[in-house]
C-alpha cells in the first residue's frame, strides 16, 4: 500500500484530493514505522512531536500506565485503534503533550507525519488544515465520549472494540 493509500484511509484526510494527500507525503518527516507487539510508541507526558496513521495492526490507548508502575493506580485502557485509524493527535494541538500512552497490540505498521511540518502545511494550505481540523473534532469527539461512559458506567459501549472505518 501507498502511503497516499494509507491517508486515503484514515479517517482525518477523507475530504482531501490526491494532491492535497501528496503535500502530506512529501513532507519531510513523513515516514512508515514498524512497531512490535508490547513495544509503546509513545508514552504520556512525552512531547507529542508525531501524528501517527495506523496502516497494519492495532495500537492500545491506554491512561495511568506509568513507569515505573504505580501502586496506586492502575491502568484503564481507553481504546484500540484500528487499522486507517489516526493516533497522537496532540501533536497538532497545543500545548502538543501527549496524555495517554500508545502500545503496539500486535505488529504494527504506520504513517508517523511530523506536528510542526503538518501544522506548517496548514499555514501555507488553509484548506487541508480546515479539512483535517473537521474531521479531527470528530474524532476527538467520539474518543471523549468512550472516556465519558468509561468513567461514569465504568463500561464501554458496543462501540468501543473496533471502530467502523477500520474495514476489519
Amino acid at each position: 500500500m501507498t502511503d497516499i493509500e494509507a491517508l486515503k484511509r484514515c479517517e482525518i484526510f477523507l475530504g482531501l484530493d490526491n494532491d492535497d494527500l501528496q503535500k502530506i507525503v512529501d513532507l519531510p518527516s513523513c515516514r512508515e514505522r514498524t512497531y512490535q507487539p508490547q513495544e509503546v510508541i509513545f508514552s504520556a507526558g512525552q512531547a507529542a512531536e508525531h501524528l501517527y496513521v495506523l496502516v497494519e495492526g492495532q495500537v492500545d490507548l491506554v491512561a495511568g500506565l506509568s513507569t515505573p508502575p504505580s501502586k496506586s493506580s492502575s491502568p484503564a485502557l481507553i481504546t484500540i485503534i484500528g487499522k486507517g485509524s489516526v493516533f497522537g493527535w496532540p501533536a497538532l494541538v497545543p500545548p502538543h503533550i501527549f496524555s495517554l500512552t500508545a502500545t503496539a497490540k500486535a505488529p504494527v505498521q504506520v504513517l508517523a507525519i511530523g506536528g510542526s511540518d503538518i501544522r506548517n502545511l496548514f499555514e501555507l494550505h488553509p484548506h487541508i488544515g480546515y479539512e483535517v481540523t473537521q474531521s479531527l473534532l470528530q474524532v476527538i469527539a467520539s474518543r471523549f465520549r468512550t472516556i465519558e461512559q468509561l468513567l461514569v458506567t465504568g463500561k464501554r459501549s458496543i462501540l468501543f472494540e473496533v471502530p467502523k472505518w477500520t474495514g476489519r
